[in-house]
């Protein structure tokens, strides 16, 4: 395990450890209580996302619901693991937000529309809207990203439009042709990580006879952070009502 407290200097590099990703969040002047993302901290109130170390040495990646509740994203000894998770989650969050912007309006002049026709045009604008917008935001944030997920006690991993399916009886990772409409329609609900490691038991991807380097593709684009830009212009709008703080992660 890497304990160097230095933050990583090139831009390629991703934090390694709960103090490395603390300083990598203010070098970008990231709000952080007000993203409600909780940098070595085991917060207890609701709404939040978090990593913290405890006493007997294990790391905790946790995300508190809006009911108050909690649910553990990961806790072991492997910190690089459990702060890349959190990393993910943070970028995640915020390419929603770098991807959705709610419709802009503007005052013009009074409609000379009877009262009560005025207000029904009022709300069947309104619903179209919210409904393109909800559809957006459902289909942006339910695109397969590559890497890792754990449904019904199966483990799969996404990759160039397909998904794979690992076989225990015979230790390598299968093609499917058919996935659990489930898995693909609440595919984020069981994602895992895109960062190997042995501990959930599987090979990794990279190792089988599917995986190819030169493949560039939607999923692709989430696993590298060479081209991925940090600078976000707009920290202080960030609204934690826009998170989905019903789900597991």
């Amino acid at each position: 395990m890497d304990n160097n407290n230095a933050p990583n200097n090139s831009r390629y590099e991703k934090p390694q450890t709960i103090d490395e990703l603390r300083m990598f969040c203010e070098s970008k002047g990231m709000p952080l209580e007000k993203m409600r993302f909780f940098i070595g901290e085991d917060y207890k109130g609701a709404r939040a996302f978090g990593i913290f170390q405890e006493k007997d040495g294990d790391f905790v990646v946790y995300k508190n619901k809006a009911d108050g509740s909690r649910a553990i994203r990961y806790k072991g000894t492997n910190e690089k693991f459990a702060v890349n998770e959190i990393y993910e989650k943070l970028r995640a969050e915020t390419d929603m937000r770098r991807h959705y912007a709610p419709p802009v309006t503007q005052n013009g002049p009074r409609r000379l529309l009877p009262f009560c026709l005025s207000h029904y045009l009022i709300i069947i604008i309104a619903v179209i809207v919210f409904g393109t917008a909800a559809k957006a935001i459902h289909d942006y944030s339910n695109v397969p990203r590559r890497g890792y997920y754990r449904f019904s006690n199966n483990d799969y991993y996404y990759y160039a439009n397909d998904w794979y399916e690992y076989d225990y009886s015979i230790a390598e990772w299968i093609l499917l042709d058919f996935i659990d409409p489930i898995l693909e329609e609440y595919c984020y609900d069981y994602y895992l990580t895109d960062y190997y490691d042995g501990e959930y038991g599987f090979s990794n991807f990279e190792d089988s006879e599917y995986w190819d380097e030169s493949y560039y593709g939607y999923d692709y684009y989430y696993a590298d952070d060479d081209d991925y830009d940090w600078d976000y212009d707009d920290w202080d709008s960030w609204d934690y009502g826009d998170s989905d703080w019903d789900s597991d992660w």
